[in-house]
C-alpha cells in the first residue's frame, strides 16, 4: 500500500452496518481516516459539507444509489474532483458499465479487498488534491432536491441528444438536418439566429425575416465564412429582435477532424448558462448526423466528378450552371461561359498513344483550375473539350480570362511517359449569357465561337454576344 503525505480521509457509504464495520476496520488498518454514512443521502451531506479525499460507496442502496451519489458529487463544484470508488456484491457487466458512465474512478466487488486497496493506492497521494482550498458551496436545497435537479438536467440532455441523433435517420440531406435542428433549438431557447457550417458544403442560417441581412453578416463573421460562400436562410418570426450579444461558436468534432461548426447569436442580454449548455450538447451530438451528410455528399461528389481529370462532369457542370444562371438573373449580374477544345488532339493519341493523351488532358485540367478563380465553375464537357463558367464576368472580362488561359496552355510543357515533353494549343469560344436565356442557348453560342476560333487558325479566342448568330 502506497504511503501518503498525511492520513487520507475516506468517506465510506453503505446501507449494511456489518459491511461498513468490516470495510472500515480494514481501511483503518491501512492508515485511512474513515467516516461512515448509512445511506446515500447522508453520504452526500457529509461529502458536500467537508469534502473527503476519496469516497467508497455501495453501488445499490435504497433511496439514493451509489450511481446517483456519484453523479451528484460529479456535478457539485466542491466535490467534482473527489474520486469515487463503487463497490457491489456482484461483478456484472451492466453494473460496471453504469459505474463508468456515472464517472466512478473504479469499480470493485465487496469481496475483493485486494482490488479495493489497489484502486485506492492508484488514486494517491491525496494530499495534493485541489479541493481542499475550495470555498464552501452555496446551499441549493436538500440533497434530494439537488439530486433531482441533477437527474432532470441529465434527462434533459439525454432527450435533446436523442432528438439530435434522430436527425441522422433521414436521407443525408444537409438542409433537412438543419431544418430539424432549428425546429428543436427554437423550442428550447430564444435566440436571434442559429447557424451551421459544413466543410465543403453549404452554410445555413435560421433568423427572423426582418433581421436577415444583419444576422447573416454576424453569422458569417462568427463562422468565418468566405464572401462567396452561399448561405441557405430559413426565415422564422419566432426568432428574436434586438441586437446580438457575443455569439457562441462550437466545432463539431469527428475524431481528429471537424465535421462542421455551429453558432448561436443570443439576445442582447448575452448568452445564459442554458444557452451554453445547449450549444455544447448540439455540437457534441451533431457528429452523427453530419457524418451521414458527409458520406452522402462524398457519394454524390464521386458521381459528379470526371474520373480522368477530377473536374466536374457534364451533368454536374450543367446543374451548377443552371443555378448560376438563375442567381445572375435574380441579382442582375453578368455571366459568361468559356468552351475550350484542344487543337489537333487526335494527332496526340495517334502519335504518342492514349496514355500520353490522358496525361495531356489531365495537364489541361490542372492548368484550367490554376488559372480559374475560386468562384469559377470548371468542368470536362467530353473528350478534349472543357468548359468554364465565369460569374460576375461580362464580355471584356471573360475574354481577358480566356486569353490568359489560352496563353497558359500554349506555354505549359506536358511530360509524356517516355520522358519527352509536348506542347499543345487550344481554341476557346466565349459566350455572354443574355437575359432570360437558358444554359443550352449560352453553351451553343460558346460552341459556335469555339469552332469559329478553329476555322480562323486555332490557338485563339473568339466571342459571341446574345444578339449574334454565327452561321
Amino acid at each position: 500500500m502506497r504511503r501518503f503525505a498525511r492520513m487520507a480521509r475516506l468517506l465510506l457509504v453503505d446501507d449494511s452496518a456489518s459491511v461498513r464495520s468490516v470495510l472500515a476496520s480494514r481501511l483503518r488498518e491501512k492508515g485511512f481516516e474513515v467516516e461512515e454514512a448509512k445511506d446515500g443521502a447522508l453520504g452526500a451531506e457529509l461529502a458536500l459539507a467537508r469534502p473527503p479525499d476519496v469516497v467508497v460507496t455501495d453501488l445499490w442502496m435504497p433511496g439514493i444509489s451509489g450511481v446517483q451519489l456519484c453523479r451528484l458529487l460529479r456535478s457539485e463544484v466542491r466535490t467534482r474532483d473527489v474520486p469515487v470508488i463503487l463497490v457491489t456484491g456482484e461483478s456484472d457487466r451492466r453494473s460496471r458499465f453504469w459505474a463508468r458512465c456515472a464517472g466512478a474512478a473504479a469499480y470493485v466487488t465487496k469481496t475483493d479487498s485486494t482490488g479495493l486497496m489497489a484502486a485506492l493506492a492508484a488514486l494517491g497521494p491525496f494530499a495534493a488534491r485541489a479541493h481542499s482550498g475550495t470555498p464552501a458551496a452555496t446551499a441549493r436545497g436538500t440533497i434530494h432536491e439537488r439530486l433531482s435537479s441533477r437527474l432532470d438536467a441529465a434527462l434533459f440532455e439525454s432527450v435533446v441528444a436523442g432528438e439530435v441523433r434522430a436527425l441522422a435517420q433521414g436521407d443525408g440531406e444537409a438542409e433537412l438536418v438543419f431544418r430539424g435542428l432549428a425546429r428543436l433549438a427554437s423550442e428550447i431557447a430564444g435566440y436571434r439566429w442559429l447557424a451551421l457550417q459544413i466543410p465543403r458544403g453549404q452554410a445555413f442560417l435560421h433568423a427572423h425575416p426582418e433581421t436577415r441581412v444583419a444576422c447573416e453578416a454576424e453569422a458569417r463573421a462568427a463562422l468565418r465564412l468566405e464572401s462567396e460562400r452561399e448561405v441557405f436562410t430559413l426565415l422564422d418570426d419566432r426568432t428574436l429582435f434586438g441586437r446580438t450579444a457575443e455569439p457562441l461558436v462550437a466545432e463539431v468534432r469527428v475524431g481528429p477532424g471537424t465535421a462542421g461548426a455551429i453558432a448561436l447569436g443570443p439576445s442582447e442580454r448575452g448568452a445564459s448558462i442554458e444557452d451554453r449548455q445547449l450549444v455544447s450538447i448540439l455540437a457534441n451530438e451533431l457528429r452523427g448526423p453530419l457524418r451521414v451528410v458527409a458520406l452522402v455528399e462524398d457519394a454524390r461528389r464521386l458521381a459528379m466528378i470526371d474520373p480522368l481529370t477530377g473536374l466536374w462532369n457534364r451533368r454536374a457542370f450543367s446543374d451548377a450552371m443552371d443555378r448560376e444562371i438563375h442567381r445572375a438573373e435574380r441579382h442582375s449580374h453578368a455571366l459568361s461561359v468559356l468552351m475550350l477544345d484542344v487543337d489537333h488532339f487526335k494527332n496526340v493519341n495517334d502519335s504518342y498513344g492514349h496514355e500520353a493523351g490522358d496525361l495531356v488532358l489531365r495537364g489541361i485540367a490542372a492548368t484550367v483550375q490554376r488559372i480559374a478563380r475560386r468562384s469559377d465553375l470548371v468542368g470536362r464537357w467530353g473528350g478534349e473539350e472543357f468548359v468554364v463558367g465565369l460569374g460576375h464576368a461580362a464580355e471584356a472580362g471573360a475574354r481577358v480570362a480566356a486569353e490568359r488561359l489560352r496563353k497558359a496552355i500554349r506555354e505549359t510543357p506536358f511530360a509524356l511517359p517516355d520522358g519527352q515533353t509536348l506542347h499543345v494549343t487550344a481554341s476557346i469560344g466565349v459566350s455572354l449569357a443574355g437575359r432570360g436565356e437558358s444554359l443550352d442557348v449560352v453553351l451553343a453560342r460558346a460552341d459556335q465561337a469555339m469552332y469559329l476560333a478553329k476555322s480562323r487558325g486555332r490557338d485563339r479566342v473568339e466571342t459571341t454576344r446574345p444578339s449574334e448568330n454565327i452561321p
